[in-house]
């Protein structure tokens, strides 16, 4: 199998994994006793961050020509951020399981790296997404939708007591748009003798 073929399928599998367990452990939060979530619903959060830096990487390469320097800028802003995500969750996996984390997440410069990977990764995914529809490598409603659920999801911030209906509807929306970006990167359509090529 050439190398941008185990790319393309490594990708595509990174880009659904993360989709599914963003959404399944934002659902498995729900049944949390703290404002933290449960230990297991964090964990396939932290998991799905991590998987996405993979999925991020393979779909920006498959439409790297047509993405241009917003789809670059995108790709590294939402890795970066996600990278930084990753910490936050996993210090919300710690309180979850009754650690006293409260000060990590909201003084100095955690605090401050916390919202600096918040602010990296919705603005990285708004401008990916943004990239993905001008591209037309692949659907472009997936591209839209991964600015809506990230837009969202980033709602819920300010939504106070109705935080969790945000990050439910913005992490399903999410999940559908990375589901359908890696499913076009497994089906093989993404790439023609290693080039990009439009995907319906």
């Amino acid at each position: 199998m050439p190398s941008s073929n185990l790319i393309w399928r490594g990708g595509g599998l990174a880009s659904a994994a993360a989709g599914f367990l963003l959404l399944l452990g934002h659902l498995l939060d729900l049944g949390g006793n703290s404002e933290y979530g449960t230990v297991l619903g964090g964990s396939l959060v932290l998991a799905a961050h991590v998987v996405l830096v993979f999925g991020l990487v393979a779909l920006y390469a498959a439409q790297v020509e047509q993405s241009g320097l917003l789809g670059g800028l995108g790709m590294v802003l939402s890795v970066v951020g996600t990278t930084l995500v990753s910490g936050v969750v996993l210090v919300e996996i710690a309180g979850a399981s009754g650690a006293g984390v409260e000060n990590v997440l909201e003084a100095g410069l955690p605090g401050a790296l916390a919202l600096l990977g918040g602010l990296a990764f919705l603005i990285g995914l708004i401008l990916f997404g943004a990239a993905t529809m001008r591209a037309g490598v692949f659907p472009r409603w997936a591209g839209l939708l991964l600015i809506v659920g990230d837009v969202v999801f980033g709602l819920g911030s300010f939504a106070g007591s109705a935080a969790t209906i945000f990050e439910i509807v913005g992490a399903l929306t999410t999940c559908v748009a990375l589901v359908r970006l890696g499913l076009s990167l497994l089906s093989g359509n993404a790439a023609s003798a290693g080039k990009p090529t439009r995907v319906s």
